[in-house]
């Protein structure tokens, strides 16, 4: 009787201003889900998602952060020990893509050195495709050896892709660094939820 596969957990950070559609976009992914009034996100949610990739049970632990200004310095309680970032920007705003700029600065000064980084032009439904204007930010995922993805929450469009890529780079990372495909240790102080949305405890200063 041959033995399971450890079951892998990498935690997922989704990084990007308010309202560029960080939280239908995981709605989107994990339940399938989409509405048109989506309130803005208090602090961050947490969601968990199961797959299987070349016959490993793998579960990505998706933190959707708020996008709000005033919740930007909460940023690194979620992406310190995180093992990816989803940095996602509106394609139809041009300001909303310079705060992905910004927070990938701040991932490469303050985030665990080897994180996973993929971006998300979302909102690609309201773009006929040959005005898709994405240059610059193909370049700016190239420069950070992450890979860009025309993403829409509403039609769907993309969003499989941008996560399995996530969770592939993430098998290769954890194969490349010697371990194998041992399970992660549990984090502490994170509470698993299945595929419900659970809003965190407010942050605790000076811990």
């Amino acid at each position: 009787m041959s033995s399971r596969p450890p079951n892998l957990t990498f935690k997922l950070v989704l990084l990007g201003d308010g309202r560029v559609g960080k939280t239908s976009l995981v709605l989107r992914y994990v339940n399938n889900v989409f509405s048109e009034k989506q309130e803005a996100t208090v602090q961050a949610s947490y969601l968990k998602k199961r797959l299987v990739i070349e016959g490993v049970p793998v579960t990505l632990s998706i933190w959707d952060t708020a996008g709000q200004e005033k919740f930007h310095a909460l940023g690194p309680i979620y992406y310190r020990d995180a093992d990816a970032a989803l940095l996602v920007y509106d394609i139809t705003d041009s300001d909303t893509f310079l705060r992905v700029k910004k927070w990938v600065e701040e991932l490469k000064q303050m985030a665990p050195k080897n994180i996973v980084m993929a971006i998300a032009a979302n909102k690609s439904d309201l773009v006929r495709s040959k005005k898709l204007n994405i240059q610059e930010a193909e370049s700016c995922a190239e420069a950070i050896g992450a890979k860009l993805f025309v993403t829409s929450a509403k039609s769907g469009a993309g969003t499989d892709d941008v996560f399995l890529y996530i969770a592939k780079r993430l098998m290769e990372k954890r194969k490349s660094d010697g371990e194998g495909l041992l399970p992660t240790p549990p984090r502490k102080g994170i509470i698993v939820i299945d595929d419900e949305p659970e809003r965190e405890p407010p942050a605790k200063c000076c811990s």
